[in-house]
């Protein structure tokens, strides 16, 4: 039985008359808990590149039904490496798992605009249950989140940034085993990934830093463990500018 989440998604774009395609978000993958997406393409057309995660791929290599078929190396470095474009017009549904998913979008130059609505699917009744389900739980199902996020495995106590070259980016601080935790990593129990340190340089001098708590996989979310300075201010960011004040 497959049950379907609380919200239905709307997406909208429009590209007439050009010369150019126009593309959507970079690449990305969604922080949620679902089991997958249906996007059902009501007007238009859109085209969806995707290539799988590292995650999915460790996954795809353990299943019951490859054990007599072990992914080989050269196999896998090809599908991180290379896209399947998936070209859905009006009527096409698309079944995904963004999360698994590498995944980005394009809209040709066409006369109609390109509409679509998606719903998220759990293939388990124990996983998501409207009616019961806390409220907190029902608001986390209906939200994504935007974010920095690893792009490849990271071990632990790797330099991400330093106040040298610190992009311009805001890292949510959270307590450990938050609920913000869970949102942005889907596991509570791990809770935060990046604690910000002070660092000395080979002339004896210090610099901030952010480093890695622990192992980060392809995909997860950074979040920075918050200071008890920080618990009492209620600050929320890592930006470049905060650094410089912790310095």
């Amino acid at each position: 039985k497959v049950n379907y989440g609380p919200a239905l998604w709307l997406f909208f774009g429009k590209n007439y008359n050009s010369n150019e395609s126009l593309l959507g978000r970079p690449e990305h993958t969604d922080s949620v808990t679902h089991d997958g997406t249906f996007h059902y393409q009501l007007s238009g057309t859109k085209i969806w590149r995707l290539r799988p995660t590292a995650e999915l791929m460790e996954q795809n290599e353990s299943s019951p039904s490859n054990k007599k078929r072990k992914v080989e190396e050269s196999e896998s470095d090809k599908a991180n490496n290379h896209h399947i474009e998936v070209e859905c017009r009006q009527g096409d549904i698309l079944l995904l798992n963004t999360r698994l998913w590498w995944h980005s979008t394009i809209i040709p130059s066409q006369d109609d605009p390109c509409i679509s609505y998606a719903r998220d699917i759990y293939f388990s009744e124990q996983k998501h249950d409207c009616e019961n389900e806390p409220q907190s739980n029902r608001e986390s199902s209906m939200t994504n989140v935007d974010g920095t996020w690893a792009t490849e495995a990271i071990e632990a106590d790797t330099i991400l940034f330093t106040e040298h070259n610190m992009p311009d980016i805001e890292l949510p601080r959270v307590q450990l085993r938050t609920e913000m935790a869970s949102f942005l990593d889907n596991t509570a129990s791990e809770g935060p990934n990046c604690q910000l340190v002070e660092l000395e340089d080979d002339e004896g001098g210090t610099f901030m830093a952010v480093v890695t708590l622990r192992d980060i996989r392809e995909g997860e979310f950074f979040t920075l463990l918050e200071s008890d300075d920080e618990e009492e201010s209620g600050d929320e960011d890592c930006s470049e500018e905060a650094l410089e004040e912790e310095e």
